[in-house]
């Protein structure tokens, strides 16, 4: 079992990778950090299985590990352990939007149909027909039956076992039916998220990130960052109100 590095030894192993940019510096840093990797994937887990596992999310999270000791900074003010944790959630989020059939829009319909369904059973005491639901749900009959269809294909399990299928097929068989979103999608999405966190703290960032885009709980939050529950409650309620201010200020100025 290996011995987890003392604090001292392990600053002095940052400082010399960054004096030398050694490779094999940089493989024993991300040695030390995977722990994170697997924490935060395990977490996210929780949501998609079974879709995704643990250890699929883990296996991407390690480009994002890896470009974070690459890259890091400490002029810039910012823990590791924070940077790497937005590195390491951004690089499972590019990975989910290569592997998933459906796009965020299809997953948020999927919610959206769920619920909605569920309200109406509750409501009426039995389960809607299909132009009952498009209605609650504000589309089209035709629209919402397309949409129910690709959601559905994309529950699909191919036969075959886990192991016996290779990458490239196992991609294949992730190919959506109906191909929407599209990539103009989750650019304009990434833009809006971008500018609505312009400026913040890295923490701030990851916990707008995951709350928002992830679906996290306040709790499964404070789980990624270290932190209790109320913790992140408190500084989720501080943002919202700093970026109204800095908002309305926006639409004032706009206005003037």
């Amino acid at each position: 079992m290996q011995t987890k590095p003392r604090k001292d030894t392990l600053a002095a192993q940052w400082r010399e990778y960054r004096r030398t940019k050694s490779v094999d510096l940089r493989n024993r840093l991300v040695e030390h950090y995977v722990p994170i990797v697997h924490k935060l994937a395990e977490i996210m887990a929780r949501r998609l299985w079974p879709r995704v596992s643990a250890d699929e999310l883990a296996s991407a999270g390690y480009d994002g590990l890896i470009a974070a000791v690459t890259s890091y900074d400490p002029k810039r003010g910012v823990k590791f352990e924070t940077y790497c944790r937005q590195r390491i959630l951004g690089a499972i989020r590019d990975w989910q939007r290569e592997i998933d059939p459906l796009g965020r829009s299809g997953r948020n319909f999927e919610r959206t149909m769920n619920a909605a369904e569920e309200r109406f059973q509750a409501e009426n005491g039995r389960l809607p027909s299909t132009p009952e639901l498009a209605r609650r749900m504000n589309l089209s009959v035709s629209r919402f039956v397309k949409m129910k269809r690709t959601v559905s294909a994309s529950h699909c399990v191919p036969l075959e076992s886990h192991n016996d299928r290779s990458d490239e097929s196992r991609a294949a068989s992730l190919v959506p039916v109906d191909p929407n979103p599209g990539p103009t999608h989750h650019t304009e999405r990434e833009l809006i998220r971008e500018h609505i966190t312009k400026g913040l703290k890295e923490q701030d960032r990851l916990i707008l990130t995951l709350y928002y885009y992830e679906r996290l709980t306040m709790a499964a939050i404070g789980q990624v960052l270290g932190v209790s529950e109320s913790r992140v409650c408190q500084r989720h309620a501080e943002i919202v109100d700093q970026l109204r201010a800095r908002f309305a200020n926006a639409a004032c100025d706009l206005v003037a």
